[in-house]
């Protein structure tokens, strides 16, 4: 991508720096929006009346001589346009080009050249109206139940990644930064809330009223918010004179006092540790009915009720999710809304600081709930070297489209968690205050700006040794290609050791990857070491070292463990030596070591690097261990869950209905962090699954099943259809606990068949979903989805063709026999022409070796299980 910089001299007595780009579906570059004044009448809300009318006038530069003026607009039904030179208000005459039925251009073409040196600035004007939709897109529409069950409408916005243009004409790109006045005119009874605080209110004849808000800060068109509601609100003044508010139901009222607690912390502490202000006078949090996640709208953030809404009675676990989303989303004020990507391609540099300030900040202000280093090891590090496994995309994408649907596939656990490790494995190679200084130079340079990954790296001023790579080298080496390596450590005479890296792939491979290589900083462990190289590199490994022996303070007898805190993004394999002494010294170790090391055992046994013996080995040491972290670990679905579908071991199964109880006896009563509260959960999660594994093989337990009541195909398709993952998790948590004899794989088909026929889910949303589902069990849940897709035509999954080959890519990593391979080569067959060539070779390649695994390991395991006794380890009170 080409940027060239331009400095533009406007109307106005500053001056802008605009990075040119061009790329498949961008607007083209000769104009640019300065200002806009925005004017919006929603007085029908509550009286059944859901349509709006609008205008927008847009000041607007000419960067370069031009006779169109090119912006998006998409359902909103244009009543007139008008163009004015801004400097003595000359009409320019023009005509509305016809566009493409799918188009989101609106192209408006000048019947004359428009001249960068004579025009300047000119004025678009557009009357428009529109409807108020129930999607949760563009200025839409939800509802909440008031006083007597009566419902109460909400109107609202979701603008992020590109539908601002649903709601009113304009650029909506976030390479442009612009400021913005707004005014809403509605029912004099409701609440009227924007980015910016009320400037005036002036009363209008039937009971309406026109609130107009100050001009905001300069900001992209996905930040831009608007809500009309019967709320109520709570309000505070942080230290540095920002007022903070909690907008609300009236109901909810008297529970909002935590999440006004929390917001002006986590403030306090962000602008303390960036050493920037907000920028803004006022930061509201608003709870939306049904909202899902949380959106980091400037000024006026908007969450799902469960954020904010929290009793006093609110279990840890709700509070420690409120901080930690509370968090990221107050992190975004600066990061993303005050510095924001120059385009989509780099949504990382927004996302991983959010993600990395969540916990800096959730830590540092609740140690209670959320302890830092555990916390950020299962949140964030165990699913994102999971994710990126599967080679999916690097941080930085380029080149990316305009293309919403492939936009939108960018918001996954690899901008969101891979990149806040990323950041702490910057942070902990070059130290707490350098990496600080670099923040806060970043922030200071570039506020009010956009930004491209380069910007970041310049900000960093570190001495490095001389074998030591610069800042941007070890960001470049990480963000810019996908995947990770694995280092092999083998230990040779006394204490000398020897590097291996090569990149780290889900099954055996015939040629390995010998091109892509890492900076990688080696932290690492010994009883000899007291600790000093445990956060920051004792050295790196260059991108050019394939293999690399030095010398360690170890003794002979110690024991080694490599990146022991989680801090490098890569796994550690060892020599036969190196584990068994892992093994030997495994409960004397931290517990963040253990869950590292099991981690790291589970996924590398699963590509064929080692036997899967080492792992029930480490299990078997870990009963005794009394921290959840590792038990986390030991018990997600790619570790212990892959284990035991493959194993259909009674035996097996006994022994974790054992674990599982310890499980139960770890969390207590009530879970006093959150990794104990995700204890609990996991803990009952598999207590179903064991019940109803028990059932369907008539096996004799004393495990009582949670009794599961059928659920309806409305219920299930309400709940695969909203945008609140915890209520898609709570159904996947019923369909889990119900033996697989029953209709509900039926039930989960009709739903799935009734949401693509209605198109409640476009097709990239319907495969994330199903994404999601096979991750909660693929035991149970791949068979469905494969049928599924199976009557899904090529023609409705190609423009996702990347969201529909990464879901096929889970799939064949998940298949565990012929006839499930058979299915799967069948659907990809039917799909080949949107594949890529070597797609179908590939997948058969993984499945077949998968199979051959499976019948030439699992009967050995099955032997070691029982020859070992793992059943016998419970074998007293409490625990059989």
């Amino acid at each position: 991508m080409r940027i060239v910089m331009l400095w533009l001299v406007l109307c106005s007595v500053y001056l802008v720096i605009v990075p040119v780009v061009t790329a498949n579906g961008r607007l083209p570059n000769n104009t640019l929006p300065l200002h806009y004044d925005l004017h919006l009448e929603a007085t029908g809300l509550g009286l059944h009346d859901y349509t709006y009318r609008g205008n927008v006038s847009i000041r607007i530069a000419i960067v370069s001589d031009t006779n169109e003026v090119v912006l998006h607009n998409v359902g909103n039904t244009l009543k007139s346009i008008c163009l004015r030179r801004c400097r003595d208000g000359e009409a320019i005459s023009h005509q509305l080009l016809e566009s493409e039925p799918a188009s989101e251009l609106l192209r408006i073409r000048t019947d004359r050249i428009l001249r960068r040196a004579d025009d300047q600035v000119i004025t678009l004007t557009i009357v428009f109206h529109n409807t108020l939709g129930e999607d949760r897109m563009g200025f839409y529409r939800t509802q909440y139940r008031g006083a007597k069950r009566i419902p109460m409408a909400v109107a609202t916005t979701h603008f992020q990644p590109s539908y601002a243009r649903l709601a009113f004409p304009c650029f909506d790109e976030p390479g442009f930064k612009t400021t913005f006045q707004i005014t809403i005119v509605a029912n004099g009874s409701h609440l009227v809330a924007s980015n910016a605080p009320i400037a005036t209110v002036t009363w209008l004849q039937d009971g309406h009223k026109a609130v107009r808000f100050e001009c905001t800060p300069p900001m992209q068109t996905y930040l831009v918010t608007f809500l009309i509601a019967n709320f109520t609100s709570v309000h505070t003044v942080s230290p540095s004179g920002v007022e903070i508010g909690i907008l609300a139901p009236p109901k909810d009222e008297k529970s909002l006092q935590f999440s006004l607690q929390a917001a002006t912390t986590l403030l306090s502490s962000l602008e303390e540790y960036t050493g920037q202000s907000l920028g803004l006078q006022k930061l509201d949090h608003v709870a939306i009915p049904r909202f899902g996640n949380a959106m980091e709208n400037w000024g006026l953030v908007a969450y799902d009720e469960q954020f904010l809404v929290l009793s006093a009675k609110a279990h840890r676990l709700q509070r420690a999710q409120a901080v930690l989303t509370i968090g990221h989303e107050t992190a975004h004020q600066l990061f993303g809304n005050l510095v924001g990507p120059a385009w989509w391609s780099y949504l990382w540099l927004s996302e991983g600081f959010a993600t990395y300030f969540e916990l800096l900040l959730g830590a540092d202000a609740y140690p209670e709930l959320l302890p830092l280093e555990e916390s950020f090891a299962v949140r964030h590090m165990h699913p994102a070297l999971m994710a990126d496994a599967y080679e999916q995309h690097p941080l930085t994408v380029e080149p990316l489209s305009a293309n919403t649907p492939e936009i939108e596939t960018l918001f996954d656990t690899i901008t969101y968690s891979k990149a806040g490790c990323i950041l702490r494995m910057i942070n902990c190679s070059i130290g707490e205050e350098a990496f600080q200084a670099g923040v806060q130079n970043y922030l200071e340079h570039h506020r009010n700006g956009i930004v491209t990954p380069e910007d970041l790296y310049a900000s960093f001023f570190v001495q490095q040794r001389k074998d030591t790579p610069t800042v941007e080298q070890m960001f470049r080496s990480w963000v810019d290609k996908p995947g990770y390596p694995v280092v092999t450590v083998e230990r040779l005479n006394g204490s000398f050791v020897r590097f291996r890296q090569q990149r780290h792939h889900n099954q055996e491979v015939t040629t390995q990857d010998i091109i892509s290589r890492w900076f990688i900083p080696i932290t690492y462990y010994t009883n000899s070491s007291l600790g000093q190289y445990e956060y920051q590199p004792a050295f790196w490994m260059k991108e050019t070292d394939q293999e690399l022996v030095l010398q360690l303070e170890m003794n002979t007898q110690d024991v080694l463990v490599v990146n022991p805190r989680q801090i490098g993004f890569y796994r550690v394999e060892y020599d036969e030596r190196g584990w068994n002494s892992i093994v030997d010294n495994l409960t004397t170790l931290p517990s963040i070591m253990q869950a590292k090391l099991i981690d790291d055992a589970f996924v590398l046994a699963r590509a064929g690097l080692v036997g899967y013996e080492l792992c029930l080995e480490m299990l078997q040491e870990l009963a005794t261990s009394p921290d959840p972290v590792p038990w986390l670990i030991a018990m997600a679905e790619e570790n212990i869950g892959y284990l035991q579908r493959v194993l259909q071991s009674a035996e097996f199964d006994s022994f974790l209905t054992g674990f599982v109880g310890e499980m139960f006896d770890l969390a207590g009563n009530v879970g006093r962090t959150l990794l104990q509260s995700q204890a609990l959960d996991v803990a009952y999660d598999w207590w179903s699954r064991l019940a109803a594994s028990f059932i369907e093989n008539k096996r004799e337990s004393s495990i009582r099943p949670r009794v599961c009541l059928p659920t309806p195909v409305q219920e299930v398709v309400q709940a695969l259809v909203s945008p609140d993952d915890h209520v898609r998790e709570r159904l996947f948590a019923r369909l889990k606990c119900l033996p697989k004899q029953s209709n509900e794989p039926s039930v989960l088909l009709l739903a799935l068949e009734r949401i693509r026929a209605a198109n409640l889910l476009t097709p990239g949303k319907l495969f994330a979903v199903l994404e999601s589902l096979i991750k909660s069990d693929p035991g149970r849940f791949l068979p469905p989805t494969v049928e599924f897709l199976s009557s899904v035509p090529p023609e409705e999954s190609g423009p996702v063709a990347d969201r529909f080959q990464r879901l096929l890519n889970l799939i064949v990593h998940e298949v565990t026999d012929r006839r499930q391979a058979a299915q799967v080569r069948k659907l990809m067959v039917k799909n080949l022409s949107i594949l890529p060539a070597n797609f179908l070779p590939h997948a058969s390649t993984v499945m077949t070796s998968t199979i051959s695994w499976r019948m030439k390991q699992v009967p050995k395991l099955r032997e070691f299980v029982h020859d070992s006794h793992m059943a016998s380890i419970y074998e007293r009170e409490g625990h059989q």
